[in-house]
C-alpha cells in the first residue's frame, strides 16, 4: 500500500493520540465524567441538570460503558477512548473543511500538521470530557453550512447544542460566515438551510434550555472563575495552541513564535484577498471575542477548553504564510524548508515532550495521586465504626468511584455566595443528591474515627476555614498537598 503525505500526518495524529493515554490518573473533571456515567439514566440526567454542562458527552460515557459485561471493572482509563475517536474524526474531517477553501496544497499541509501534533489536540484527545466532540461538531456544522447539507447541519448544531454551552458562539460564527459569502444566491440558499436547522435545533433543545437558566442562576455569583483581563484573552490564544504543556525554560520562545505566527499569519491572509479569508477569520477569532464580550457584560466566562473548536481555523490562519515563502523564493526547495524549520522544530519538541513529560504530574499532583494514596492507607488501617468525611467536593469526587462501599459523607456549606459561600465551582446540591453523597456535620455523625479529607486553597471562603477548624486543625496524619495553589491532608478524628 502506498502512503502520501497525509497518510503520514493522519498516522502520526493517531500514534500520538493514544501514546501514553492510559498513564495518566483521571483527575477531577474526569472523575466526575465516570461518577456520572456509573450512575442509572435517570439519575445520571438528575446530576447533570445540577451541572453547568449539557447532557450529550455523559450520555455518550454512559452508554459505552455499558458495551462492556461489567462497567464497574473497566480500566478508568478507558473512559478517554470516546475523546481518542472524536479527536481523530476532528482530523479527517478538518481536512474536507480545507478542501472546500480551495487553499494553497503547503498551507493545507502545515495547518493539518498543527492539527496533528499540537499538545492543545493531544490533550484533550486524552482527557474524558466533551472538548474533542465539540471540536468535531463545530467542523462538521461548518462543513455542511457550506455544502448546504440540511440534515447534517440540523444533526450537528443540535448535537453541540448538546455538549456544550459554548456552542451558541460557534453556531452564530457559522452564521456570520455564511452572510458573508460574495454570491448572493448562493448565499440565500444556503441561509434559508441554515435557519430552518437552527430553528428546529432550538427547538429540540427547549427541554434543556429551562434546565440551563436554572443552571445559570446557580451559578451566578459563585464560578470559579476570576476576573479576567486582556492578557487572560491572550493567554487564551497561546493555550489553543500549547495547553500547558510547555516546559518553564521554552516559555518565552513558544509565546515568541506563536504569537508572531498569528499575527503575521493574519496579516498575510488579509492582504492576500483569498475568498475565504473572512470564514477562516471569523471562525478563528468569532467565538474567542464573543465569549470575552459575555465575560465583561456577564460574568467571567472565558476559557480555553471550550474554544478548541477554533483551534483548526486559528492553526490555518497562523500558516497563512508558510506558501508565500516559497512563492518569493525566499525558502526555493524543501531542503531549505527543513533548514528553516529547524529553528523552531525545538519549541515543537519541547512542547510535545512536555506534554507527555508533564501530563501526568499536572493531572496526578494535587488532584488524585496524592489522594489514592492516602485513601490506600486509610484502607490498610481502617476499623469497623470508621467513616471517610470530605470537607468539599475535591477529594470526594476524587475519591467516590475509588472508596467502593466505604461509608462516605461530605460536610455541609457555609454559604451560597462569593467569600461566604462554598469553594468556588463547587457542586450544585441537587448534582451532590443525584451522585448519593450524604452531607452532613461531622458532629452528627455516628462513628468511632473519621477519616477528614481537608483541602485549603484561595478558592475557599473564610466561612470554610472557621468550619473545618475544630477538626483539621495542627499538623496531618497524611499531608496530600503543599504548594503554593493548595494545601491538603488528612486528619484523624476519634471518639
Amino acid at each position: 500500500m502506498k502512503f502520501n503525505k497525509y497518510d503520514w500526518l493522519f498516522n502520526a495524529a493517531f500514534l500520538l493520540r493514544f501514546a501514553g493515554i492510559w498513564i495518566p490518573q483521571l483527575w477531577y473533571d474526569e472523575n466526575f465524567t465516570l461518577i456520572l456515567a456509573r450512575l442509572p439514566f435517570d439519575r445520571m440526567i438528575a446530576a447533570t441538570a445540577g451541572d453547568v454542562h449539557p447532557p450529550l458527552w455523559y450520555l455518550i460515557e454512559w452508554t459505552f460503558i455499558r458495551l462492556f459485561p461489567d462497567p464497574l471493572l473497566l480500566p478508568a482509563w478507558t473512559l478517554r477512548i470516546p475523546a481518542f475517536a472524536c479527536s481523530l474524526f476532528a482530523f479527517v474531517f478538518c481536512a474536507r473543511v480545507l478542501n472546500e477553501f480551495d487553499i494553497p496544497e503547503r498551507v493545507k499541509f502545515a495547518a493539518l500538521l498543527l492539527m496533528a501534533v499540537l499538545p492543545m489536540q493531544l490533550w484533550y484527545a486524552q482527557e474524558a470530557r466533551m472538548y474533542a466532540l465539540l471540536e468535531l461538531e463545530v467542523i462538521l456544522a461548518l462543513l455542511f453550512a457550506l455544502r448546504g447539507n440540511f440534515i447534517g447541519l440540523f444533526l450537528s448544531s443540535f448535537a453541540m447544542l448538546y455538549t456544550q454551552n459554548y456552542s451558541v458562539f460557534y453556531l452564530a460564527s457559522i452564521g456570520l460566515v455564511i452572510l458573508l459569502i460574495d454570491d448572493w444566491r448562493s448565499t440565500r440558499n444556503r441561509l434559508r438551510i441554515l435557519i430552518t436547522a437552527y430553528s428546529l435545533s432550538a427547538v429540540a433543545f427547549l427541554p434543556w434550555a429551562l434546565v440551563v437558566s436554572k443552571q445559570m442562576s446557580t451559578i451566578s455569583g459563585r464560578y470559579w472563575i476570576q476576573e479576567q483581563n486582556i492578557g487572560d484573552a491572550l493567554n487564551t490564544i497561546y493555550k489553543l495552541f500549547w495547553a500547558s504543556s510547555m516546559p518553564g525554560f521554552g516559555l518565552l520562545s513558544a509565546l515568541l513564535v506563536t504569537f508572531m505566527a498569528v499575527t503575521v499569519g493574519v496579516i498575510h491572509l488579509l492582504k492576500s484577498k483569498h475568498p475565504s479569508r473572512w470564514t477562516i477569520l471569523v471562525m478563528a477569532f468569532g467565538p474567542l471575542v464573543m465569549a470575552w464580550i459575555a465575560s465583561l457584560l456577564w460574568q467571567p466566562i472565558l476559557l480555553f477548553r471550550p474554544l478548541i473548536g477554533v483551534t483548526p481555523f486559528l492553526y490555518l490562519a497562523s500558516v497563512w504564510w508558510v506558501d508565500e515563502l516559497f512563492a518569493a523564493n525566499q525558502i526555493k526547495s524543501w531542503r531549505e524548508a527543513v533548514i528553516a524549520s529547524a529553528l523552531i522544530a525545538p519549541i515543537f519538541v519541547s512542547g510535545v515532550g512536555g506534554y507527555y513529560k508533564n501530563i501526568p504530574a499536572m493531572k496526578n499532583d494535587g488532584a488524585v495521586s496524592p489522594l489514592i494514596d492516602a485513601l490506600d492507607y486509610v484502607k490498610a488501617n481502617w476499623q469497623n465504626g470508621d467513616v471517610l468525611y470530605y470537607t468539599d467536593d475535591g477529594p470526594m469526587i476524587n475519591l467516590l468511584p475509588y472508596a467502593g462501599n466505604l461509608p462516605q459523607y461530605e460536610m455541609t456549606a457555609c454559604g451560597d455566595r462569593l467569600n461566604t459561600g462554598p469553594v468556588l465551582g463547587s457542586l450544585s446540591p441537587s448534582t451532590r443528591e443525584a451522585i448519593g453523597i450524604t452531607m452532613a456535620e461531622l458532629n452528627e455523625l455516628q462513628f468511632k474515627r473519621a477519616w477528614v479529607f481537608a483541602p485549603r486553597s484561595p478558592l475557599h471562603p473564610q466561612c470554610y476555614e472557621d468550619h473545618i477548624a475544630p477538626f483539621a486543625s495542627g499538623d496531618p496524619l497524611i499531608v496530600v498537598d503543599d504548594n503554593q495553589f493548595i494545601t491538603s491532608g488528612v486528619w484523624l478524628v476519634e471518639r
